[in-house]
């Protein structure tokens, strides 16, 4: 009974250990095209994630108060309004279990689309202002949902669904476009010239850790 206590104990403690170890400590940054008052500008994501971070879970990018998103009814359904690209690992090395003892993965690029899309009834009720789909076929669709207004601000948050067949390293590289391909502007940028305070939440999808960045663009006359 002894004996196997001390295995018990033992091996609850090297699990404790390797949570201890765990890291989550992904890069981001945001750009923007164009800084001058009213303008269109692009709007660019880049995020990296370590080998051995914890993989993403949630994502939420908080756009101040001033800027303006076109709402939903303003681009037509499936429009293109950006893109990109990501690099991500793939293969057995990446399951749990005892496949993931097979140490084989490879870093394999993805085209990323992003599409306005129609929101739901039920996003509807819930206040949602437009849906952007960012479609990483055939590895995964992640539905963005920005809420909010000019006057309170804006929130853009998704997460992707949980897959045993990738893992990190991961580098996304993803960019809004100034307008859609009618020629609506998606993100237009305050009639005031100062500082605004853009932030973003990137969850662990393993963890409760969330990181937490912030950057100030200057808006120029």
């Amino acid at each position: 009974m002894k004996k196997t206590f001390t295995v018990a104990l033992g091996l609850a403690l090297s699990l404790l250990a390797g949570a201890a170890f765990a890291g989550f400590e992904p890069k981001f940054e945001a750009k923007l095209s164009n800084t001058k008052v009213k303008a269109n500008p692009e709007l660019a994501f880049h995020l990296e994630f370590g080998e051995s971070d914890e993989e993403i879970g949630d994502f939420k990018a908080i756009i101040p108060k001033g800027f303006n998103i076109a709402a939903d009814d303003a681009i037509p359904n499936d429009e293109e309004i950006g893109g990109g690209n990501i690099e991500i690992a793939a293969g057995p090395d990446c399951r749990p279990g005892p496949e993931g003892q097979i140490p084989v993965k490879v870093n394999a690029p993805v085209k990323a689309t992003i599409y306005e899309k129609a929101r739901t009834d039920d996003e509807i009720d819930a206040g949602v202002h437009a849906v952007w789909l960012l479609d990483l076929e055939p590895l995964n669709r992640v539905r963005l949902l920005v809420t909010g207004s000019p006057t309170t601000g804006w929130t853009v948050q998704g997460a992707p669904t949980p897959s045993d067949n990738t893992c990190n390293p991961l580098i996304v590289d993803l960019t809004i476009n100034s307008a859609s391909e009618t020629g609506v502007p998606v993100l237009t940028n305050p009639s005031k010239a100062g500082k605004y305070k853009f932030l973003a939440e990137i969850a662990s999808q393993d963890s409760p850790t969330v990181a937490k960045f912030t950057q100030i663009f200057k808006i120029t006359k």
